[in-house]
Order: structure tokens, then C-alpha cells, then sequence
């Protein structure tokens, strides 16, 4: 059993209290080369003295001492039990430990020096030049809907969080007792996950305009606006979820209730993920096959009525709803780490359920000692003349609540690191002048800052784990953790190693052994010698990071307009866009194979490390450098906007083509972004699933496999650990219903994009018919944009309804129909299944964007440019993708997480077989009833909508009937003022208006246009705006 165990003293067994016996050595072990047999009866082992209290002191580290001495001493909160231990409520029971308040504590002060950064980046970012009063005014438009749609969808969201708090508050009642943990971590979790998406929104509607200005001076200056405006996204996360964690934890003092927590973040993830991407893909879509296709315009053309809605849909669902996603994905792998830590057989101060789990195997090898009976050898053996007390009481921060701690920390160092690396990106490409070498410069200058922060983390990682579990610790200390010390009984090998001896029936065929303590858990894995511990937990970690970045490189190979992939894609333009189509198809299946890869050997690694802890550990590793991560992610939709607000506002060519190239930088990072959420969201789905597997009471829990008081019978035993077996029907049809759910869920995000765009295509099109001078861009004629965000509003609140439902309550029809186990098959198969078809469709979609700005780039020459069928073709491929990318993609890695966690709250309340099928039959009916009711108004729609939707885009189109225009837009603005301070000063404005203290949009936009309408290139037009115009030629 323990093939790293020696002798030490010449053989003389040392016992827990420094005395020393010398046992008759009877022969060594030839298959055991490091250990000695001893013929030993129990007692010859001399029971340890009374430790002092002192003794289980726990230095506390110097940079929480002010903490600590508040809250251990003050408040006397580092002697608090957790909760979770003490309440009936579980089904799963782990023995007593301590909170270890001052890590926690410390964790939060971390989290809260990230908000003070966030709100110093916050500052830095608005108190940048806003440029021309035409940008302001476009990018308040953006701003506008983005906080209509996001109130609205938060108004209609948080009645559906109350009402599913109260059902978690009032179901959860034992013995007359409301316990109201659980539920009110569920609303706070939802809480702050829509506080992480508002703040996000807030400020990268804020930073648009001003990468947009700030693309006026200069590449460098343009990339670090739109980082640093990212960056509050990426920090806020990170920073609130590590706080908002931290305070629930001490508040309530119950570590598995922090399960709703993650409950309550997953329900706004969804919904904001699903909701936002029904809405900026209806927009975009509608917005490039009117307006590219019909109409001819360029992509973000003034004349569009869709591209503000477009626009808008960008901060909405990729800041806002891939905040909310990752915002789930780091909280739910800290907590799914932290529930397993707690049950680890490192127990606080309880010797008899060490030596128990010590001799774990041998029950998990033998059964039952007096069969036909039900007995417990380890059980037995502990017991016989107090044999556990030679078994070290662990002290505070020893024991589980070392294991719990860890992920705090390590989250906590990965804030400290994104924080630092997030200060300032240095580019040295020089301006746009080739376009993939400025691409390649670009990614590097991001590659730089995310590589060092991992680094940093790193070599955090080593210091942590060494310092708490290492040389130096107070976990060595214990007898048997830092060196060969202790007594355990070893059976014998061969066909009658399980044959009771005739000198004491308790116990097998063996003997006693010394060595280091090396507990077997309920479903036999072997854990290590602790003084490895430190390095396996390393390992873990090291390789969530490189999982990360692996996945992260693949990804960029896949999807940037730099490689081989997409630009296969763009050069099949050339054949059609059915070419397009299947080219695109083929690069994102491709895709998914190795990221799966590594995503099976991480698994199958970090496990043979450190069991399912290791996994979920190697989750909160890969998550810890979110913060950066997340802030490349969110820089994409800025420059998005930013390039859409120098097109609208009619910015000369070089503000474009820089705003163009962090454009594609960031659809690159947008895709990476999806790919490091999809491979993170597998192993925090993972790691929770193991919870659910516990909490279901299909593993016994540690308080039932160890006697009470010792000597007698414990309530079960680990030989009746409860199997999930594929023989088992409802485990193996529930399985197949999960490998189904991912494609249903796809398949109603992409209708419901379809029928959004469908809506938007009729509204484009009645504008550019009814709207005189629209089309034309006459003068004083804008696009009556509201109408086209308040379509995507409602499309989107309204097509996410039936997505959310079959995802909330698919875990649960089939955990309370058909019992835990097939719960169980259902949430393996949509966790396969969800994670291949996330990165295909992700993958795929950011391929077929980036090869049609390869096209746009004039990559195939210039006649096969924009306006090209080559063009054309890559626009269709584009509009395929447009949902795979931004809507279904993303969508399937929080499904897959939401199941697990809605199922980890709910299984207590479950039963093992079909005793609560008439449940899960009225849960299914109401269910199917809501997603007919909502199919029949689809349909209805539809039909309307199809209708519409033959009227062209122009009155010479046949079929469109004619319809009398107006003598005048009625949709011009009388025009606003605004303050000569917020007017970028290399503008025409000042030109124009140097005597006068504010400038009349009205009058701008008017007078820009006439003059641009007898322009005849761009240089005129530069001239014209005053951009790079003499100061002496200005009379002229």
C-alpha cells in the first residue's frame, strides 16, 4: 500500500509522542521494499500525550495580521464551524472543520484593491477626448439602447431570480427550521453577476468613442483606450465575484450553500448570454443582408437603420453577457473546488476518522469482516485498544480547511497579477501599412501581457502550495505528514488475503506496518504521501494554465485571417458562398478535436494527481488569470463600435483603417475568449458534477463510513457505495436525452436569431422605401434607429424565454422523474456533447467573420474586394456564422454549467428511483405546455413576418408597392449643443466655429453632407473636414 514508506532510527517505529518501541522485526517484504512488518498487536503502540491547545496554533501570515487580529481576536470568527457540517440538510456529511476566516478575509481585501483599480481605469478611460460632436452623438445612440435593453432584460430577469429564491428558501426546511442559506446566496449571486455585466456595458459604451478618437493619433494610443476600457470588464469580474464570494461565505458560514451562489450567477449568464446574442445578431444580420447585400452600402454606413442597433447589440452580448458567462465560470470552479475540499480525508482534529479512511481499502478489498453481517474492518481495526489515537489531531489550517482556502488564494493572487499586467499594452508595429504584419504585432503585444501574468500566477501557484502544504508547513508537521511515522495495518496478498486471523477475528490476514498517513476515499483512490501534496496540487495547477493557453493558441490558429484555416475559407469565396459555407463547417469541426484532447488528458492528469479536487483545482488555475483574459475578450466589441463610429461619423481613411485593424485584432481575442470559456466551463462542469454526485447520497459521506462512538457500527459502508452503471435504463436513455439537449438548445437560439433578423430585414427595408433621401444620403435624412433597437429589445427578451426554460428544467424533470442516477447520465452527455458543439460553432463563426474581413482587406486584390461576389460569398458565410460566434456557441457552455449547478442544488430533494416520478411528470407537462404556447405565437409571427418580407428594398423592385414619399424626413433632429471642450481640436468644427462656444449638430451633419456630395475622393473629403488641412490654406 505505501511504496513510499521507509524506516527510520534503524528501525525503531517512532511514535506521535517522540517515544520510541522496538518491535520484533518478523521478515521483510519482498513485494514492499520500503516497508518493515512488524508483529504488533495494537496496544504495544504507546497512545500520544494530551497536546496543549497551543500545539494546533496556526502562525498567521504577515500581510493579514490586521485582519486576522479583527476578526480572530475581535470577533472571534477564526473558531467559527462550518455550517454545513452541523445541519441535517445535506445528504452528503462531512465531520466539523473551522472557516478559515482570515485567507477569506484576505481574499476579499484583494478583490476589493481590484475595485479601486477598476475604478481608476474607469476614470482613465473617460477622461479621454470624445472627438467630433457627430461621434458623441452616435455613440450616445449606442450607449442609450445598450442601458434600455440591459434595464429591461435585468427588470424582467430579476422577477424570475425572486421567485425562484423563494422555491430555494421554503423547499429547503428541516424539522421546522427554514434554512435560507442556500436561497439567499442564489440572489446575491444573481445580483452581482448583472452588477459585473452593467459596470462592463457601462464603460465599454463609454470607451468606444474615445478608441475612436484616440485611433486619430495613432495605433498604440487607439489599442491601450480599448484595452484599459476591457480591462474594467475583465477586473470587475474577478474582483466582485472574488468579493461577493468571500463575503457570502463569512456571512453565512456554510461553504455547500455557496452552491447558489453559482446557481444565481448561471440564471443571469444565460439569459444575459442568450438574450444578448439573439439581439446583436438580429441586428447585424439584418443590418449586412439589407444594407451590404440589397442595398450596396458599406458595413456600418450612417444610412443604415440597423447599424446602431448593431452596434449596440455588441456591448450586450459580447461585454455584458460573456461577463456574466465567465463571471459564472470563475465563482462556480472556486466553489466546486472548496465543497470537494471540504470533504477530503484531512479531518479537523478527529484522529479515529483519520485512521478510518487510513484503512479504507482494505474494506473496499475485503466487505464485510463477519459476513453475512455488515462490518467494518478499518473500522475495526481503529478501535481495537484506541489504535487511532497514534493518528495526528489536525489543527485548524491543517485539515480541510487548508483545501478550501486554496482556491480563494489562488484566485486571489490571479486578481494581484491581472491588475498589474493590465496597466499597459506595448505595441511597437508601427501604423496600418501591411495589414498582417500589423495583426501578427498586434497579438503579440497582447499575447505579452497575458504570458507574463500567467508567469506571475505561476510562480504564485509554487509559493502558495509549497508554503501551505511544503517543507515549511504546519501540515508536515503531524505525525505521518512529514515523515514515515505511522502505525497502520497492511493486509497480506495473494487468493486468502481477506480471511479473518485466528488470533483476532476483527481482522484480516497482515500485519502492522509504519509509514505516512494515505487515506482511500469511498471510490478507492489512493491519495498521496503528504509530503508530495504540495507538488501534485503544483501540478494542477500548472496545468490549468497551460490548458488555457493551449487552447487559447489553437484557437488563434483557427480563426485568425493569419492562418492557414481561414484563409482557406476566404480564397473558397471564389467558388460561391456554398463554398463558403462548407469550407467554414469543415475548419470548425477540425477545431474542436484538439482543444477535446487536451481537455481529456488535463482531466485524466489533474485526477491520477489529486482525485476530483485536482480537477476542479486546475479549473480556478485556468480561471485565474480571467482577469486579463477576459479584458482581451471584451476589447473586441469596443474597437467594433469604435470602427462603426469612424464609419458613421465619416472619419478620414487612416482613423478607419486603424480602427479596421483593432477590429480584427479583437474579433481574434473574441474567439479566443470563447474557446478559454468553453475549456474552462468543462472542468468547473466537471468538478460540480462530482459535488452532485456526493450531495446525492450516492457515495456514502465520511460521517457514515465512520463509527460513532468508536467500537461500534458505522451507518453504512463504503462496499454499498451506490454505482451509476450504464446497465441501468434510465442512466443510459437519460444520457442520450443529454447528448440531444445541446443541439435543441442550438437549434432554438439559432431560430430564434433567424426569426429576430427576420424582423429587422422587414423594418430595414420599409425605412429605405419610405425614408425620402435615405437610401441616397441626402442631406438632414437619418434612419429612424430606435424603431430598429426597440425590434431587437423585444426580439430577444422574447425568443430567450424557451431556451431558459428547457435548460432550467431539463435537470430537473429528469432528476425528480427518474432519480438521481439518471440525473447523473442526463448532465455526462450534455457535458460531452455541449463542449464539442460550443467550440465547432465558436470556432467556426470567427473563421468565417475574419475571412471576410480578409476579403474586405483586399487580400485577392482589390476588384475581388468589398462589392465583389467574392465579397458576397464571404458574406454569406459571415451571416451563417454571425449566431454560431455570438449567440449558440457561447450559449453552450453555460447550458452545460447551468444544468450542473441547478442540479446540484436540487439533488438533496431527489430520490435514488422513481419514488418522486409523478414530479418530474408534472414538471415535464407544465413545461411542454409553455413551449407549445410559445411555438404557436412563433408561428404566428412567422407568418406575418413572411409576408412583409417580399416588399423590397426600393419601389422599383417588383412586388414593392409604391409608396408616396415624404417631402421632408420627419425624423431630422433640430440638433443638440455641445460644448467646444468635448470637440476633438483636429476636427473642421473648430474651423468653422473658432469665435463660438458651442457647434449645432444639426448644422454639422447637414453641412458635412453637401459638401461630401460634389466630393470626388478622399482627399477632398479630408480637406473638407479640416483633417491634416494647412493651417495657412484654411481661408481657402
Amino acid at each position: 500500500m505505501n511504496g513510499e514508506e521507509g524506516v527510520v532510527n534503524g528501525g525503531q517505529v517512532p511514535t506521535t509522542n517522540g517515544r520510541v518501541v522496538k518491535p520484533p522485526l518478523i521478515g521483510r517484504d519482498d513485494k514492499d521494499t520500503t516497508a518493515y512488518k512488524y508483529d504488533l498487536a495494537p496496544a504495544d503502540f504507546p497512545p500520544p500525550p494530551e497536546h496543549d491547545e497551543a500545539d494546533f496554533e496556526v502562525t498567521v501570515p504577515p500581510e493579514d495580521i490586521v485582519l486576522s487580529a479583527l476578526a480572530c481576536n475581535t470577533l472571534d470568527w477564526c473558531q467559527r464551524i462550518d455550517y454545513s457540517t452541523t445541519t441535517p440538510l445535506y445528504e452528503f456529511q462531512t465531520f466539523p472543520f473551522v472557516i478559515p476566516t482570515e485567507w477569506i478575509l484576505g481574499a476579499m481585501t484583494v478583490g476589493v484593491f481590484g475595485l479601486f483599480v477598476v475604478s481608476y481605469y474607469a476614470l482613465t478611460v473617460i477622461s479621454r477626448d470624445c472627438g467630433t460632436p457627430r461621434m458623441i452623438q452616435i455613440a450616445t445612440y449606442i450607449r442609450q439602447g445598450s442601458e434600455k435593453f440591459l434595464v429591461t432584460e435585468y427588470t424582467y430577469l430579476f422577477g424570475a431570480v425572486a421567485a425562484i429564491t423563494i422555491i430555494l428558501v421554503f423547499i429547503n426546511t428541516v424539522d421546522g427550521v427554514v434554512e435560507w442559506r442556500l436561497g439567499v446566496c442564489y440572489l446575491i449571486g444573481a445580483l452581482l453577476s448583472g452588477i459585473t455585466g452593467y459596470i462592463g456595458m457601462s464603460i465599454a459604451t463609454r470607451g468606444n468613442v474615445r478608441t475612436t478618437a484616440a485611433s486619430e493619433q495613432g495605433l498604440s494610443l487607439g489599442l491601450n483606450v480599448a484595452f484599459r476600457s476591457g480591462a474594467v470588464m475583465g477586473l470587475s469580474v474577478v474582483s466582485i465575484g472574488l468579493t461577493g464570494l468571500g463575503l457570502c461565505y463569512l456571512a453565512f458560514g456554510d461553504v455547500r450553500a455557496l452552491a447558489g451562489f453559482s446557481a444565481g450567477a448561471s440564471t443571469i449568464a444565460l439569459f444575459a448570454r442568450v438574450g444578448g446574442g439573439i439581439y446583436t445578431k438580429a441586428a447585424d444580420v439584418g443590418a449586412d443582408l439589407v444594407g451590404k447585400v440589397e442595398a450596396s452600402i458599406p458595413e456600418d454606413d450612417p444610412r443604415n437603420p440597423a447599424t446602431i442597433a448593431d452596434n449596440v447589440g455588441d456591448n450586450v452580448g459580447d461585454v455584458a453577457g460573456m461577463g456574466a458567462d465567465l463571471f459564472e465560470s470563475f465563482v462556480g470552479s472556486i466553489i466546486a473546488t472548496a465543497i470537494l475540499g471540504a470533504t477530503l480525508p484531512y479531518f479537523y482534529e478527529n484522529p479515529f476518522a483519520m485512521c478510518v479512511y487510513q484503512h479504507l481499502n482494505i474494506d473496499l478489498a475485503c466487505g464485510s469482516s463477519d459476513p453475512p453481517f455488515n462490518t467494518s474492518f478499518a473500522n475495526s481495526i481503529c478501535s481495537t485498544d484506541d489504535f487511532y489515537l497514534n493518528y495526528p489531531s489536525l489543527g485548524r489550517l491543517e485539515g480541510q480547511g487548508l483545501f478550501i482556502l486554496l482556491p480563494f488564494a489562488l484566485a486571489m493572487v490571479g486578481v494581484a497579477a491581472s491588475a498589474l499586467c493590465t496597466q499597459k499594452i506595448f505595441y511597437f508595429g508601427g501604423e496600418v501599412k501591411d495589414k498582417a504584419k500589423t495583426m501578427s504585432k498586434l497579438l503579440q503585444a497582447l499575447n505579452i501581457s497575458i504570458f507574463l501574468a500567467s508567469f506571475l500566477i505561476f510562480c504564485a501557484a509554487f509559493g502558495l502550495t509549497f508554503g501551505l502544504f511544503g517543507g515549511p508547513s504546519a501540515f508536515l508537521d503531524n505525525s505521518g505528514f512529514g515523515f514515515s511515522s505511522l502505525p497502520y495495518y497492511a493486509i497480506q496478498t495473494g487468493d486468502n488475503m481477506c480471511e479473518p486471523r485466528l488470533d483476532n477475528p476483527d481482522l484480516p490476514l497482515g500485519s502492522f506496518r509504519i509509514g505516512y498517513y494515505r487515506p482511500t476515499d469511498a471510490i478507492g483512490f489512493l491519495f498521496p504521501v503528504p509530503l508530495g501534496v504540495w507538488a501534485r496540487l503544483f501540478g494542477c495547477i500548472v496545468i490549468g494554465l497551460l490548458l488555457g493557453i493551449f487552447i487559447g493558441e489553437i484557437t488563434q490558429f483557427f480563426t485568425s485571417g493569419n492562418s492557414t484555416p481561414t484563409q482557406g475559407i476566404a480564397a473558397s469565396g471564389e467558388y460561391g458562398a456554398g463554398a463558403v459555407v462548407i469550407q467554414g463547417l469543415g475548419v470548425g469541426m477540425a477545431s474542436a478535436v484538439l482543444p477535446l484532447f487536451l481537455v481529456f488528458g488535463s482531466i485524466l492528469g489533474t485526477y491520477a494527481l489529486f482525485s476530483s479536487y485536482g480537477i476542479g483545482l486546475a479549473a480556478v488555475g485556468m480561471l485565474s488569470s480571467l482577469g486579463i483574459t477576459m479584458a482581451t475578450d471584451a476589447y473586441g466589441p469596443v474597437a467594433d463600435n469604435a470602427g462603426g463610429i469612424a464609419e458613421m461619423a465619416e472619419l478620414p481613411p487612416h482613423v478607419r483603417d486603424t480602427t479596421d485593424a483593432l477590429d480584427a485584432l479583437g474579433n481574434t481575442t473574441a474567439a479566443i475568449g470563447k474557446g478559454f470559456s468553453n475549456g474552462s466551463a468543462v472542468l468547473t462542469a466537471y468538478a460540480l458534477l462530482t459535488a452532485l454526485i456526493q450531495d446525492s447520497g450516492l457515495m456514502p459521506g465520511p460521517v457514515s463510513l465512520v463509527a460513532d462512538p468508536p467500537g461500534s457500527e458505522p451507518e453504512n459502508f463504503v462496499y454499498f457505495t451506490d454505482p451509476i452503471s450504464l446497465d441501468d435504463v434510465y442512466v443510459i436513455t437519460s444520457l442520450l436525452l443529454g447528448i440531444m439537449l445541446p443541439f435543441l438548445f442550438g437549434a432554438l437560439t439559432m431560430l430564434a436569431v433567424s426569426s429576430a433578423a427576420e424582423a429587422m430585414i422587414v423594418e430595414v427595408r420599409r425605412q429605405f422605401r419610405e425614408v425620402k433621401g435615405l437610401r441616397e444620403g441626402k442631406p438632414g435624412v437619418r434612419p429612424e434607429h430606435e424603431k430598429c433597437i426597440a425590434i431587437s429589445t423585444q426580439s430577444a427578451l422574447w425568443e430567450m424565454v424557451l431556451p431558459g426554460i428547457i435548460a432550467i428544467m431539463s435537470p430537473l424533470i429528469i432528476g425528480f422523474g427518474f432519480g438521481q442516477r439518471a440525473l447523473v447520465g442526463l448532465l455526462l452527455g450534455a457535458i460531452g456533447s455541449g463542449y464539442m458543439l460550443g467550440i465547432m460553432m465558436s470556432n467556426a463563426g470567427g473563421a468565417w467573420d475574419n475571412a471576410k474581413k480578409l476579403v474586405e482587406s483586399g487580400f485577392f486584390g482589390k476588384v475581388n474586394s468589398k462589392g465583389s461576389e467574392w465579397h458576397k460569398a464571404t458574406v454569406a458565410g459571415d451571416t451563417v456564422g454571425d449566431p454560431f460566434k455570438d449567440t449558440s456557441g457561447p450559449s453552450m457552455n453555460i447550458l452545460i454549467k447551468m444544468m450542473t449547478v441547478f442540479g446540484l442544488v436540487f439533488v438533496p430533494k431527489m430520490t435514488v428511483g422513481l419514488e418522486q416520478g409523478w414530479i418530474g411528470l408534472v414538471l415535464g407537462g407544465a413545461t411542454l405546455l409553455v413551449a407549445a404556447f410559445f411555438t404557436y405565437l412563433k408561428i404566428r409571427s412567422g407568418a406575418r413576418l413572411a409576408k412583409e418580407a417580399r416588399k423590397k428594398t426600393t419601389d422599383d423592385d417588383e412586388g414593392a408597392p409604391l409608396v408616396a414619399p415624404d417631402a421632408e424626413s420627419p425624423f431630422v433632429e433640430a440638433g443638440t449643443t455641445v460644448p467646444l471642450s468635448r470637440v476633438n481640436r483636429k476636427s473642421a468644427l473648430y474651423s468653422d466655429n473658432d469665435a463660438g462656444d458651442v457647434v449645432n449638430l444639426s448644422d454639422v451633419m447637414t453641412g458635412t453632407r453637401e459638401v461630401v456630395d460634389e466630393l470626388e475622393n478622399a482627399d477632398d473629403l479630408d480637406e473638407a473636414r479640416g483633417v491634416g488641412v494647412d493651417p495657412s490654406k484654411k481661408d481657402d
